[in-house]
């Protein structure tokens, strides 16, 4: 089956939006830049531009790029210049979910985007493709090009961990398999999703997708990692995927710089809860970002 079309689908969040930050404390939240479980969650390395750059250099044969906002107050001027197709909450979101400040809620609704096509990509605006990539890196005869990996499940999870647990529990249901001891990872990177997965699992188990809801973060929630993991456990996907990378501000700022220089596929520069310095970072992967475009 040949992949006619492919988009690609991006949350992003400018936490200097006053407006943004209003709603924020609407929501029964306080904003504090001092908070880094909340505020590592919002905030900008102000790189979001150089991904849309790299799309359209390294993925040219992506058809739209969605940049998914809260609201309006969170468009940036170079959004307009450079094509990308802005939808906001309100455009995909059922209204009895909104406001909310939890990618994972967004994240059950991404497939409901007007326009978008059957093959997506979806990754964070921390993903960037840094080499060039081709349709075949993340499709081949209308399967997901995928890898997993099992391991057991942490004696002590964080939140990641919990939210994979949930959604393998929820996946694993119509294939009779027991996850609750395994963790299920497919890497955190760009990934590829079927449109008509999603409308699959939602049809197949609609109240327990909308009871893992909620505004902010939860181990309750279910995450995007129920798609592939519904193809992993159905054997339904191509185990194949481009060269990854990945490092974090939990790396000295120098071995970020040096994985996006030698990387030749997709680095994802994970930014964790980093209180010092947490811009030296940003300033690092845009320097880095901006090389790499200039080489190709």
């Amino acid at each position: 089956m040949e992949v006619r079309t492919i988009d690609y689908v991006v949350p992003m969040v400018f936490h200097n939006d006053t407006l943004w930050q209003q709603d924020f404390r609407k929501a029964n939240r306080v904003y504090d830049e001092g908070n880094p479980y909340d505020f590592v969650r919002f905030r900008s390395w102000n790189t979001e531009h150089l991904l849309i750059c790299c799309v359209k250099r390294f993925m040219p044969w992506v058809r739209n790029i969605f940049v998914i906002l809260a609201r309006e107050s969170q468009k940036q001027d170079w959004m307009d210049d450079e094509g990308v197709k802005v939808v906001y909450h309100r455009d995909f979101i059922p209204e009895r979910f909104l406001p909310t400040f939890n990618s994972c809620a967004i994240e059950m609704f991404v497939y409901r985007i007007p326009g978008l096509s059957e093959y997506f990509l979806y990754g964070n605006d921390d993903m960037f493709p840094v080499a060039p990539l081709t349709e075949k890196d993340f499709f081949e005869d209308g399967v997901p090009c995928l890898h997993h990996g099992e391991k057991p499940f942490p004696q002590n999870p964080n939140i990641f961990h919990l939210f994979c647990r949930s959604g393998q529990r929820f996946v694993a249901k119509e294939f009779g398999v027991d996850c609750s001891r395994i963790l299920i990872r497919g890497g955190h990177s760009i990934t590829p999703m079927l449109k008509s997965t999603w409308e699959y699992l939602w049809h197949r188990g609609s109240a327990d997708i909308e009871a893992s809801i909620t505004p902010f973060r939860d181990g309750m929630n279910f995450c995007q990692w129920i798609a592939p993991c519904w193809h992993y456990l159905a054997g339904n996907y191509i185990d194949r995927v481009p060269e990854r990378t990945y490092v974090s501000t939990n790396n000295p700022v120098e071995d970020v710089a040096k994985a996006i220089a030698t990387c030749n596929g997709i680095v994802c520069v994970n930014d964790n809860e980093c209180e010092k310095d947490y811009m030296k970072y940003g300033r690092t992967v845009a320097e880095a970002i901006q090389r790499k475009l200039k080489e190709q």
